[in-house]
Order: structure tokens, then C-alpha cells, then sequence
């Protein structure tokens, strides 16, 4: 069988499966296609576990740990003398950090100033014409003239070529 089929038989999934046979150390055979096929034996080997875990006894797993251990010699001097470099830096970077948010301050403030000029001057001109709106003007219809003189004179038409040559 599968290992679909007999989880399904079985009613888990196939990882919890793939772990029983991890635990039991089945060794299962492999299709053409590079799948577990399961046997009779092997079925029944899982639902014993199944039915009761404690009675299956996993097969443990030897594992071994390698490890290289290895000797530091600490030399106090460096370790000071790099501790105080670690805080010489730390402490620039702080002043350098400090500095910038002093610059970024005064640049802002610059702005301030200016924006609050210019508000000023728009509030000022906005009285200004507040003022001047409020102010009765007089009536600027054209005053009537009856002394015109002589009729007026059509002005001298330009011929042609002078118009072009620009006398």
C-alpha cells in the first residue's frame, strides 16, 4: 500500500506516518517512482503502535556529538584597551549624534522664522484690503465731455509697402 492509503486507513496524517515508521525503523521498500510502499507486516506494526504506544518500544537512535573544544587565552591589556576604544567610539558617535540633532534644530527653527514672517505679511496685506474694500469708492463712470474741439482726424493709413518695409 501507499503511504496515502495506509494513513488513511489509519486516520493520521502521513508525517505523523512517516514519524511512526522513523520510531519503529521500518525499513520500507521504494516504488519506481521513489515511493514508500508498505507491507502487511509493516501495517500491523504501525497499528500496534497505534493502539498502544507504550508497549512499542522505538528503537533508539544512537547519536554521537562531535565537538572540538578549544583554548582562548585572554589578554587582559587588549580586552581594556579595546574596551576603551569601544567607548571612545561610542562616545564620538553620541557627540556626532548630538551635533546633528542641534543642526536639524536650528535649521528648523530658520523655517519657523520664515514662515512666520510670511504670515505676517499676508495678514497685513489681507487688512490692507480689507480696509480698502470697506472704503466708499466713487463711481468711475467716464465724465461727459462736450467740449471736443474739432472732430477727430481718422489717422493716415500706411500704404502697403511702407507698412511691410516698416517707414
Amino acid at each position: 500500500m501507499s503511504t496515502a492509503a495506509v494513513a488513511k486507513s489509519l486516520g493520521v496524517s502521513r508525517r505523523t506516518l512517516m514519524r511512526w515508521v522513523d520510531q519503529l525503523d521500518l525499513q520500507l521498500t521504494k516504488n519506481e517512482l521513489g515511493h514508500y510502499q508498505f507491507s502487511d507486516e509493516d501495517i500491523e506494526k504501525i497499528k500496534q503502535m497505534q493502539e498502544n504506544p507504550e508497549s512499542a518500544s522505538p528503537q533508539p537512535k544512537e547519536q554521537t556529538r562531535k565537538g572540538i573544544v578549544m583554548s582562548v587565552s585572554v589578554d587582559e591589556d587588549k580586552t581594556v584597551e579595546l574596551t576603551n576604544r569601544i567607548e571612545e567610539l561610542e562616545r564620538k558617535l553620541q557627540t556626532k549624534a548630538d551635533d546633528v540633532v542641534s543642526y536639524q534644530l536650528l535649521q528648523h527653527r530658520k523655517e519657523m522664522e520664515e514662515l512666520i514672517g510670511t504670515i505676517n505679511k499676508l495678514e497685513h496685506r489681507i487688512e490692507e484690503l480689507e480696509s480698502a474694500q470697506n472704503r466708499p469708492e466713487f463711481s468711475k463712470d467716464p465724465a461727459l465731455v462736450f467740449d471736443h474741439g474739432q472732430a477727430s482726424k481718422k489717422p493716415r493709413r500706411k500704404g502697403l509697402i511702407s507698412s511691410i518695409l516698416g517707414f
